[in-house]
């Protein structure tokens, strides 16, 4: 993937580009951020720091894929990602699932969208198949970006997450990747 510029509707002009190695403290200090400002993650709210060098290794790894938009080349405000589940079983093998977490003041400004496009894009070089994913039910906003995109809603979680002393529920949602 080549790096790119992408205009969010704002008129804000982020740069788009595969997470690398050297992008530690920026994926730190975004994940810090995100777990406290947003109940739609499954990251840890006030997480402590991720272990470097697994990080390091998951941004490195052939059959995973970290797309990163920073503003200003340094600041990370939204990560989004595909790990193959199985890379070299036989049958499971082409499987891979997705997420994507974007800072609030970035969201609704058409980020999403795009990034959903290129994470298909390079699905479809790693010959997926199948890309899924989970989706609380309360996050409108990211339920209505998965259906503009063609996912479907394949089954409800029930109260998957307990959240400010609430129960709350999970879609699972999928896309098969045409050629």
């Amino acid at each position: 993937m080549q790096e790119e510029k992408f205009t969010l509707k704002n008129g804000k002009v982020v740069t788009i580009r595969r997470l690398r190695a050297t992008d530690y403290e920026a994926a730190r200090d975004f994940i810090r951020q995100f777990s406290t400002e947003s109940i739609f993650t499954h990251q840890y709210p006030g997480q402590p720091d991720i272990d470097r060098k697994k990080s390091e290794e998951l941004y490195e790894r052939e059959d995973n894929c970290f797309i990163g938009a920073f503003e200003n080349g340094d600041r990370l405000v939204s990560i989004a990602n595909f790990r193959i589940d199985r890379p070299n079983h036989p049958w499971a093998g082409r499987n891979c699932g997705f997420g994507i977490s974007t800072l609030e003041e970035y969201c609704s400004q058409g980020l999403g969208t795009h990034l959903m496009y290129l994470l298909e894009k390079e699905a479809r070089a790693k010959n997926m198949h199948r890309i899924y994913g989970s989706v609380r039910a309360l996050n409108r906003r990211a339920i209505a970006l998965y259906l503009k995109c063609g996912f479907q809603i394949d089954g409800l979680f029930k109260e998957t997450a307990f959240i400010n002393g609430e129960w709350h529920d999970e879609y699972h949602i999928s896309k098969i990747l045409e050629k």
